[in-house]
């Protein structure tokens, strides 16, 4: 987790001033629906109120805009802050509210003052504009008078501090009441700006005092490698191994957000790319559904092909106008009615029942041919939902948007983005016994590897009836030795659908035991041999 309380924010503000004081705004972008960048020249300055990870922090890293339209929002944001020069940034009190004041020429030539409020308070959190006389003028989150009833949040009205309850500001406090609060357990209840992780490391006034004026001390801690908290005070986790300090809080969040995978471009380009694989897969499960239903129908078509033949033994007898005739099941050994088209004669009766076999049985051909394309799709797609899920990066995301792009789940991008030259890596590389070993991080790098990187003696391996990463070795570096192939076995476990602790089995083969079936979807192969070795799929890659 990321903690910041009250006093945590008041020392991130001093760093944000010392880094912005002064400087004017170049632009201003709105990255998702919860957040947006102020561009202080080559400095930007990001916001965002997602519920999960509410923040501001200087990026080091470009934001993508994955809004279609300007929202209005932003729009009077650029009207008032554009050119606008940063005097100052203020919290109010110890709340985890940053005032941000700035100053701009207007048109007539006169100085005028805008605030940019910025409320990190969870799913309520919020940026708002306001004039010089504190009225709202916009903001970004809209709430209602039944969902936010301690004030009014409108443009016109004037702006007002969200206060629940009034508290003591800890520079203020005496030392006798301090210590009364701390007796009676009543210091989060009482003194602003304090979280509950920073109150367990204060056992007295003087640690307070401490806490107040230590220098920031920006840290992540790690459990297991795996970043488990993250904080700007002297303060740490119940449960690490190993800690990492920085130099800023800017450059301590950068790498937090990048460890995590919590950076607003990959959480929005992920949820993306998920949601139109569901879309996509749910609507390939009913198709299939269908197909099989059809498949059951059609498979009756001996049925009638049986009563074309009892029909023509006693065609003799058929009228037109007749609606019904009596016959002998000669198959099943009983008298049975057989109905009749009244309109037609008795042989256009007879090539119709036969007509319905025919169709039937090509139908019942084509269906089964469909339900094992459909059937493919799927395990594509299932296998798309796992490469999102192993992509680490925004750059393994934007690889299998293209994928998704080119095999039409996604809308083509705009013409824009589509005529900048990518420079794209084809597929990823482990070193295992200094040897290089490749693999695919989604479906068209593994294609690509599987049947144009790889020579027919290499050797290609793929965990069983599992979604996952294609691995290919070299002839020349392939090795009998079972430790050698234990080792390939278990990273293409790692890449794969597979749960850590789960046991599979990995298949390996050369590349010339490989096909590709006529419009099967990418990454599809089949093999009639190959060896196998079971592994337990690792938490975490050792080699």
């Amino acid at each position: 987790m990321l903690y910041l309380d009250g006093v945590s924010i008041s020392k991130v503000k001093d760093e944000l001033k010392s880094c912005l004081q002064s400087k004017r705004v170049g632009k201003i972008f709105q990255n998702s629906t919860l957040s947006l960048s102020l561009h202080f020249g080559k400095t930007s300055l990001f916001f965002s109120c997602s519920p999960s990870l509410p923040i501001c922090y200087i990026n080091e890293d470009r934001e993508e805009n994955f809004l279609e339209e300007n929202s209005n929002f932003l729009m009077i944001l650029r009207k008032y802050l554009i050119n606008a020069a940063l005097i100052d940034i203020e919290q109010l009190g110890f709340d985890r509210i940053l005032k941000f004041h700035f100053s701009k020429l207007n048109e007539l030539g006169e100085m005028k003052d805008y605030f940019l409020y910025f409320e990190i308070m969870g799913k309520y959190s919020n940026i708002i504009l306001t004039d010089s006389e504190n009225k709202i003028v916009s903001l970004l989150k809209k709430f209602s008078l039944e969902e936010n009833s301690l004030r009014v949040l409108f443009p016109g009205a004037e702006y007002v501090q969200p206060v629940v309850e009034e508290k003591i500001n800890p520079l203020e406090i005496e030392k006798n009441i301090f210590e009364e609060y701390l007796k009676e357990n009543k210091v989060s209840q009482k003194v602003e700006g304090l979280g509950k992780r920073t109150i367990e490391f204060i056992h007295s006034y003087e640690d307070l005092k401490k806490i107040l004026n230590d220098n920031i001390s920006p840290k992540i801690y790690f459990k297991d490698d795996v970043p488990v908290f993250a904080a700007v005070l002297n303060i740490e986790p119940k449960n690490w191994d190993s800690v990492k300090e920085y130099k800023t809080f800017s450059e301590m969040v950068n790498t937090y957000i990048k460890m995590c995978s919590l950076s607003n471009s990959y959480t929005l380009l992920k949820g993306k790319l998920v949601s139109a694989v569901e879309k996509e897969k749910k609507k390939t499960l009913k198709i299939t559904a269908n197909i099989e239903k059809d498949i059951v129908t059609m498979a009756d078509h001996e049925k009638y092909k049986n009563l074309g033949d009892i029909l023509a033994s006693v065609l003799y007898s058929v009228k037109r106008g007749d609606k019904s005739v009596k016959a002998y099941d000669f198959y099943e050994n009983k008298e049975i009615v057989i109905p009749l088209d009244p309109l037609l004669n008795p042989q256009g009766n007879l090539n119709k029942i036969y007509k319905k076999s025919s169709k039937m049985k090509r139908g019942l051909e084509i269906s089964r041919e469909r339900l094992v394309s459909f059937k493919q799709r799927i395990s594509y797609l299932e296998s798309v939902l796992a490469f999102i899920e192993k992509s680490s990066d925004l750059k393994g995301l934007k690889n299998i948007e293209d994928e998704l792009t080119e095999e039409k789940i996604l809308k083509v991008k705009s013409q824009k983005n589509k005529n900048k030259k990518k420079e794209t890596d084809n597929y990823g590389t482990i070193i295992i016994d200094e040897k290089t070993i490749y693999f695919g991080r989604n479906n068209k790098e593994n294609d690509f590897l599987t049947f144009k990187f790889a020579k027919k003696d290499d050797m290609w391996f793929h965990v069983k009836d599992i979604p996952g990463s294609h691995f290919i070795v070299k002839k020349e570096d392939f090795s009998q030795e079972e430790s050698f192939i234990e080792k390939v076995a278990l990273c293409a476990a790692f890449y794969s659908k597979a749960v850590a602790g789960d046991k599979v089995v990995v298949e390996y083969t050369e590349k010339k035991n490989l096909n590709k079936p006529k419009g099967a979807p990418l990454g599809f192969v089949t093999y009639n041999t190959a060896k196998t070795i079971t592994v337990i799929v690792p938490k975490k890659l050792e080699l």
